[in-house]
């Protein structure tokens, strides 16, 4: 609605009014009273500012252009009061107000996200914190413990399966197995025993 009251505005402004010319103005010639006027009173006429202005401002072309101005600042204030302060001013303070109500919904909505963010850290700290972690890096460990003696049970029951005849690279596979597993047990127990005695901040 608002682009539409501005294009009647643009439709509705007058022209720009042109600079009078001295040929529109047409001062001259000069009126047979003032021509048969001696030689020093019309040199005194072209002297004196005033005398010239007030000549100017008599002259039909001058009172033209003085009542086209008129009618041009006339349209104008029309345009001032119709279409700019009455349209395009409650136009625009009616968008005014639906930027307010919602920049109050995105308040509110900011605010729903501030309290979520604060619940979900409280949801954190309550699930996550030193003797929840340091509950679940013991299970951690004693999983890792299981799972060196699972390997080597594993081996033995394959090896009963198939009678006494193993071959070397699967002993050497699963020793190869209970190495790594044991090294990560060891590794994982040590960072346990400094995290208990507060000598680092947590197993990571």
């Amino acid at each position: 609605m608002t682009d539409i009251h501005l294009d009647q505005a643009r439709k509705t402004i007058p022209p720009p009014i042109t600079q009078l010319t001295l040929d529109e103005l047409k001062a001259f010639p000069l009126p047979r009273a003032v021509e048969s006027l001696p030689t020093p009173y019309l040199e005194e006429l072209t002297n004196h500012h005033d005398l010239l202005q007030g000549y100017i401002k008599q002259l039909e072309a001058y009172h033209a252009k003085q009542q086209e101005i008129i009618g041009h600042l006339s349209s104008l204030d029309d345009i001032l009061e119709n279409t700019i302060y009455k349209q395009l001013i409650k136009d625009y303070e009616g968008v005014i107000e639906k930027i307010n109500q919602q920049i109050k919904s995105i308040n509110i909505i900011y605010q729903e996200f501030i309290n979520l963010e604060t619940y979900q850290y409280q949801l954190l700290s309550s699930n996550y914190n030193q003797d929840n972690l340091r509950a679940k890096f013991k299970k951690l460990i004693e999983e890792n413990n299981q799972e060196s003696v699972e390997i080597v049970k594993s081996f033995g029951n394959d090896k009963g399966a198939y009678g006494s005849e193993t071959s070397d690279e699967s002993l050497n596979d699963m020793i190869e197995q209970f190495k790594d597993s044991r090294k990560l047990y060891h590794f994982r127990k040590e960072k346990l025993n400094r995290w208990e005695e507060e000598r680092v901040s947590g197993f990571l």
